[in-house]
């Protein structure tokens, strides 16, 4: 890069994640696709655009233009196992569960102890059918990091859709543990006691 420009592009970095911290998306949006257009012919910042744009919408929940650019970003380096973590949790929101693999797969190839690329494969794993494969590296990422809550709330939801609502309650109330004030965990909870109860009176049981 012209070493000219690099002070011009590094105060813009700044400034898009500066926008992002204050959740101030649509004026990050309109930084990133300013370096699109302004460094074009610039690689690593096409990349870096892509990347953060893919990340910014997938955040907003704007499935369909968060997969156009963290495609963009991949097609840039293919190498990096972010961007097929993004894609692979595109796929996950749109229940594409078999491509949703795929990605966490590309991810975990080049980061095989990354508590979120297992916890998102496991939950793919799981979603697509193979749950005991799903469950395997769901414990895996737990093991990693254990006081992840998104990994304790992805085992407690998965163990409730088996019906072992003890182990269920047991990874909710580790959540909570975590972060006491956690209105997910808390729901999560709250959810499968509700469900055990009712599956009881079912069966019959008081």
């Amino acid at each position: 890069m012209d070493d000219n420009i690099q002070p011009e592009i590094d105060t813009i970095w700044v400034e898009a994640k500066s926008f992002i911290e204050q959740r101030n998306f649509d004026r990050a949006i309109e930084t990133y696709k300013y370096i699109l257009v302004r460094y074009g012919d610039t690689p690593i910042a096409v990349e870096c655009a892509n990347a953060n744009l893919g990340d910014i919408y997938l955040t907003m929940g704007q499935l369909d233009s968060a997969e156009i650019y963290i495609k963009k970003a991949i097609s840039c380096d293919h190498r990096k196992p972010d961007y097929h973590y993004l894609m692979g949790f595109v796929y996950s929101k749109r229940e594409k569960w078999k491509s949703a693999v795929k990605e966490f797969q590309a991810a975990i190839k080049v980061e095989p102890d990354n508590p979120e690329y297992l916890c998102g494969l496991g939950w793919a794993q799981f979603s697509s059918g193979d749950k005991e494969k799903g469950l395997q590296y769901l414990h895996k990422a737990n093991g990693l990091s254990p006081s992840n809550v998104n990994v304790l709330l992805d085992l407690s939801n998965a163990y409730l859709m088996i019906f072992d609502f003890d182990k269920a309650k047991l990874y909710a109330e580790r959540a909570l543990l975590v972060d006491p004030q956690n209105q997910l965990a808390q729901k999560t909870k709250d959810k499968v006691e509700e469900l055990h109860k009712l599956f009881d009176q079912g069966k019959g049981i008081t």
